[in-house]
């Protein structure tokens, strides 16, 4: 009977043995990994709605996005298949599809680098189009098209190769290369 209870303390102790070894082991790789440079922290979230307010509290503007990611120490948050709401209160409203765009969120700005499909309502005459690249600007109320701009509206197609306008007070700043043609039904 003391035999037994021998072998079995042996054993216990062996157990507990192994099992320090085992957990320093692990504890001393999760130190290794926290230092690594490769490793981040990322913050991801799905099936997010941004409310967002340019200066002018006159324009509601919000983006809904299936998922946005942003490394710890950037300044900037990425949006995927963000889907863009804009209304002036007034006469315009633009819906636009991308399928990414950059929130730099200590400047205010969006930058949609890749193709942007819109549609909308100006004065109740429907309109819709793409754009190569558009910032807007929250802070300036302003939106900047440096790419590809084609728009169909009222008969009418129109085309720039860049276009800067204010929001607020619905003029155009900036145009490059501005031109129509009338569509032929």
């Amino acid at each position: 009977m003391q035999r037994n209870i021998i072998i079995y303390s042996i054993l216990l102790i062996s157990l507990i043995g192994i099992s320090l070894f085992l957990t320093s082991n692990f504890i001393d790789s999760e130190k290794n990994e926290l230092t690594d440079p490769v490793v981040k922290n990322i913050f991801q979230a799905d099936e997010v709605s941004l409310k967002v307010s340019f200066s002018d509290k006159t324009i509601d503007f919000s983006i809904k996005s299936q998922m946005l990611n942003s490394l710890a120490d950037s300044d900037f948050m990425r949006l995927f298949n963000p889907e863009i709401s804009f209304d002036n209160k007034k006469n315009l409203k633009i819906l636009g599809i991308s399928k990414t765009a950059d929130f730099f969120y200590k400047s205010n700005v969006f930058k949609f680098n890749e193709l942007v499909n819109f549609e909308g309502t100006f004065d109740n005459t429907e309109f819709n189009g793409v754009i190569g690249k558009l910032e807007l600007n929250l802070n300036e109320n302003t939106a900047e098209v440096s790419e590809n701009l084609k728009l169909s509206f009222d008969g009418q197609i129109y085309s720039a190769d860049s276009i800067l306008v204010d929001l607020s007070e619905r003029k155009i700043l900036r145009s490059t290369n501005v031109r129509y043609e009338a569509v032929n039904d």
